[in-house]
């Protein structure tokens, strides 16, 4: 199928160069997200509705994700944390500058090429007939600098730059706030490239720089993922003679913790201290909102808490919004719930404290004399839940497809008066394509298409149906045409239509003059490894066609290839199906040269240290990618370290290398989630060793780390390479008893065990009495051949998203007789005698419920 991997390929490459072409230069009610969909309780208890702070302001210019920001559109909240001020305002106020004439912008039209092309020089503007006449007018005072803030809001930044770099050479003198003022108009545009070049000039004219430049400098290499050493950026001020500020320490943590240095981030706040800058609230704001990237530690969680006593009613909201961030990526409901409920008053009524009559997670029920959390000092009331509270949760819902407690939140916000902003209408696109109302989504952004008919006019074509009513709220005039709002359409699109729906939604995004970024390519790159599955070599060459124009790749990028490429060296090495016999044996040794050696050992590398065999062919293509990324000293992060545990325990079937590497991962700070216990369960079940699997599993969850249907899916795919059949039915009894949903990969690993062990017959069983469990089964399929019917079952994996996880009573009731029904066969197949078998070894289940140590309150 050549021509279908030539389109893929055309598709993704037209996407990089559209990305190219435009980006060159109750508690509170908020606490009913912790209650399960399908509960064991019958009712609620009736909760106590707490008093709780709000800010009523509108919230489309409010302060309110991978790595970079906390989560998606929070750059506004750095900046304004980083940068208490805006950058273009003072206590006085500005003067208003004039407008430029309009026959000089006519000029600089008819002067200028459309894009960001070959652009004119001084002495090429000297040639035209209109020059003298352009060249005296930039020379008058005040007007060079109307200009340069014309075409910045008029989103021609590049045009802006021009105008400076002309003005510069033909004499004019700009002041060192011009500069500055001209840096934050361009910040907040995203320009940062041009912001390097802005501080260049500023630094050529007028011979010196100054300390906010130089901060502008070191945001614009951090936000363009160029991470230099702390020694490095303290020499760039000690060369200039300017002495750091506050907010230059505050950038290089940003700086350490984004690239996963948490030593690096503690040498900063050392050298901060001892400069004479202490520790304040708003520095532990800085570090909470970039710690993402690492994972909550109880550590941090204690001093974030301290920092809140003690913060400013704006500084303690973003502390808040960081730890409920933190806290959703543990998937810890519970501990949502506890800091939620710290902002509660008043704290004389008994009855009012936080988490009383609530039911957590898994029907534990909390008492407000239990949490640690609760004794917190009394301040805490001043903190204001803003919107970007209610958008960080309904972004986690909408990732689950979590319909019920979004409707939740929604109502929530419009008892508080909160109103939704652009975030929100992301969150609610992505959510109403996770559970199959495509429609809906697409009214959202048909709202946010209001003021572009011809955009707007396109939206049929991707199924939209303007006479059929939402199912489920969009709030009108509230979206607006933003990259978040259309990433999440890309996201939505690709999924519904493929890869025939994209160029439309391209089309869209230059209607509206919306630049694609880097998480658009990566998001198609996404798809296309895990739907399309294109060669490997074209996904590479996407990524070398953005270096040809000058941008840099990304760590999302690279984890998108070193998932390829991991997939494909573990297909080499070890076939995978139902057939392939048992995989304990040691596989073979890989290439281990000096220099293989010395990229082994270093787990800061990129890769976290994985080198590929030189048999995958793909060397010459990914080496420059790689030099890239190291040149700017991009370090490993927890995702690069999953992919090394897996690759260490499963490719090359090393455990002992694979703990080593889990290790060092937390020796670095980064600490693990279900993916890398994931990866090192794998890694032990390909050893043989299952009860080390199932011992990694309840010291998962014994450390807080969720457990969901895919950790027990490797424990029952590993009883099935040994074709233990009992083993793989009891592994799947446990995951049924902690009340999780069963998915194609879990059934079709039980049902594997069974064909292992040559008992076609009952594999067939178990596959049409289980089939149920993720969807209707076709009619006149169950006279199939076995092969035909796991074809068929296969092809139900993913298209079920609005399915809840967990199992209502019910249902677990139901399946707990289907698998008492299926060990009953199977051991009557064997020989077993019920009279005389022995009474069964119960597996203990695995809780998914258990409090994480950080959040774990004593109890009586």
């Amino acid at each position: 199928m050549l021509w279908r991997v030539g389109r893929d390929f055309r598709h993704l490459y037209q996407a990089a160069q559209t990305l190219l072409e435009r980006s060159r230069v109750p508690p509170h009610p908020l606490c009913l997200i912790a209650k399960p969909i399908h509960s064991s309780r019958a009712s609620w208890r009736p909760a106590v509705a707490l008093k709780l702070n709000h800010s009523y302001a509108a919230t489309v210019d409010e302060l309110p994700d991978g790595l970079g920001p906390a989560h998606e559109g929070d750059e506004r909240v750095e900046s304004a944390l980083l940068r208490w001020k805006r950058p273009n305002m003072d206590d006085n106020g500005t003067t208003q500058e004039e407008p430029p004439p309009a026959h000089i912008i006519a000029l600089l039209e008819d002067v200028l090429p459309p894009h960001s092309g070959r652009l004119p020089r001084l002495q090429d503007i000297r040639r035209l007939s209109a020059g003298p006449e352009l060249l005296k007018h930039m020379r008058l005072p005040g007007r060079a600098p109307a200009l340069v803030h014309h075409f910045l809001d008029s989103k021609n930044a590049w045009r802006a730059l021009w105008v400076v770099e002309i003005a510069n050479d033909n004499g004019y003198n700009f002041s060192p706030r011009f500069f500055g003022d001209t840096a934050g108009k361009l910040a907040q545009s995203k320009e940062w490239r041009l912001i390097l070049r802005l501080t260049c000039i500023a630094r050529e004219q007028l011979g010196y720089t100054t300390t906010a430049l130089l901060n502008w400098r070191l945001q614009a290499l951090m936000e363009s993922q160029y991470y230099i050493g702390l020694q490095g950026a303290l020499a760039l001020f000690t060369k200039e003679h300017v002495r750091p500020s506050r907010l230059t320490y505050h950038l290089l943590i940003s700086m350490r913790l984004r690239n996963h240095d948490l030593a690096g981030a503690l040498a900063s706040v050392r050298i901060m201290e001892s400069d004479g800058f202490r520790v304040s609230a708003r520095t532990w704001a800085v570090i909470l909102f970039n710690y993402r990237s690492l994972g909550l530690t109880p550590s941090a969680k204690k001093q974030a808490l301290a920092a809140m006593q003690t913060a400013d009613a704006h500084t303690a909201t973003v502390i808040l919004n960081s730890l409920v961030q933190l806290l959703l990526d543990a998937h810890d409901m519970a501990g949502v719930v506890e800091i939620l409920s710290l902002v509660s008053h008043p704290t004389g009524d008994p009855s009012a404290d936080p988490g009383v009559g609530t039911i957590q997670e898994g029907g534990a029920s909390t008492d407000g004399s239990q949490g640690t959390l609760a004794q917190s000092n009394q301040s805490l009331h001043r903190i204001h839940i803003d919107i970007s509270t209610y958008n960080i949760l309904l972004k986690y819902l909408a990732r689950r497809g979590d319909l019920t407690r979004s409707l939740q939140i929604l109502d929530q916000m419009r008892v508080a008066k909160i109103l939704p902003n652009a975030d929100t209408a992301a969150a609610l696109t992505h959510l109403y394509f996770t559970i199959d109302c495509p429609n809906d989504a697409l009214h959202i952004v048909s709202d946010a298409l209001r003021n572009s008919r011809i955009a707007a006019a396109l939206l049929p074509s991707l199924g939209y149906s303007d006479s059929i009513p939402a199912r489920h709220p969009t709030y009108p005039l509230t979206a607006s045409p933003t990259i978040g709002l259309f990433n999440a359409l890309v996201t939505g699109i690709l999924q519904t239509r493929g890869l025939g729906g994209l160029h439309t939604v391209l089309r869209m995004m230059r209607l509206v003059e919306v630049s694609a970024d880097s998480t658009t390519l990566a998001i198609l790159m996404s798809h296309l490894h895990q739907r399309e599955r294109p060669r490997l070599r074209e996904l590479i060459r996407a990524v070398r066609a953005l270096m040809s124009a000058g941008m840099a790749p990304t760590q999302r990028h690279l984890h998108i290839l070193m998932a390829a490429l991991l997939r494909e060296e573990r297909t080499l090495a070890h076939p995978r199906g139902w057939a392939v016999g048992s995989s304990s044996q040691e596989a073979p040794p890989l290439p281990t040269a000096d220099a293989s050696r010395a990229i082994m050992d270093d787990y800061t590398h990129p890769t976290a240290g994985i080198v590929f065999p030189r048999r995958l062919k793909y060397h010459r293509l990914f080496r420059p990618i790689m030099r890239s990324l190291t040149a700017r000293g991009v370090r490993s992060d927890r995702v690069a370290f999953a992919m090394r545990i897996k690759h260490d325990g499963v490719v090359k079937r090393d455990l002992e290398q694979a703990l080593t590497s889990f290790r060092a991962m937390v020796d670095a700070g980064i600490r693990p989630n279900e993916f890398h216990y994931g990866a090192l369960m794998e890694g032990y079940t390909v050893a043989g060793n299952m009860a080390g699997a199932a011992d990694l599993m309840r010291e998962a969850a014994d450390a807080g780390v969720r457990v969901d249907v895919k950790t027990h899916t490797i424990l029952i795919a590993g009883h099935a390479r040994l074709a233990e059949p009992t083993s793989a039915v009891q592994a799947f009894r446990g995951m049924v008893a902690a009340g999780l949903r069963p998915d194609v990969p879990a059934i079709d690993a039980l049902v594997s065990a069974f064909f292992r062990a040559k008992a076609y017959r009952m594999a067939r069983r178990v596959l049409l009495q289980l089939w149920p469990q993720v969807g209707p089964m076709p009619e006149g399929l169950t006279g199939a051949p076995l092969r035909e019917l796991a074809v068929t079952f296969r092809k139900l994996h993913g298209t079920n998203a609005s399915v809840p996880a967990r199992l209502s009573s019910t249902e677990q009731r139901m399946l707990r007789w289907k698998i008492r029904d299926i060990l009953r066969r199977w051991k009557a197949a064997l020989g077993y005698s019920p009279r005389r078998e022995e009474v069964h070894r119960r597996v203990r289940p695995v809780p998914l419920t258990r409090i994480p140590e950080y959040t774990r309150a004593k109890r009586r």
